[in-house]
């Protein structure tokens, strides 16, 4: 199986280790499976639980960032997960730009939204005049935070 960008699946596990222990629990790692896209596919408990059996090679309960990049190295295919698929999943216009409008009505039909992810799109909007955001300006957003923890 080909292999994924490295930092762009450290951004994406940062992004789900919404308690910033450094590793992905259960809870976090059915936040990441889920799609934000109503229409996407649901996981199961039985299919977390698979998927956690195959992550966490130290059956420690949770998965360390080396367990998550060899893991979706291993097991999963390229455009499967990532930061990609997350804002193409939120552009539901599929112009290339997340619209403020368009974020707040994927955050209330979604109740479950990644934390972080609402953190990052919200901060975004208050800065930006424009209420546009790229991909681009995403993965940067994603990178400042990502910095930003790895400073304290």
């Amino acid at each position: 199986m080909a292999s994924h960008d490295n930092q762009e699946l450290k951004l994406l596990f940062t992004l789900f280790d919404v308690d910033n222990s450094g590793t992905l629990t259960t809870d976090e790692l059915k936040q990441l499976l889920q799609s934000p896209d109503l229409s996407g596919p649901s996981v199961s408990e039985e299919q977390i639980t698979e998927y956690l059996k195959l992550a966490d090679t130290d059956s420690s309960g949770d998965i360390s960032l080396n367990e998550f990049v060899a893991f979706i190295n291993n097991h999963v295919p390229q455009g499967t997960y990532g930061l990609k698929s997350i804002f193409r999943t939120i552009d539901t216009s599929g112009d290339g730009y997340v619209e403020k409008d368009e974020f707040e009505q994927v955050k209330e039909t979604k109740n479950d939204l990644n934390p972080i992810l609402i953190k990052i799109f919200d901060r975004k909007f208050q800065n930006d005049a424009t209420s546009k955001i790229t991909y681009a300006q995403f993965v940067d957003d994603v990178n400042e935070y990502y910095n930003g923890l790895n400073k304290n």
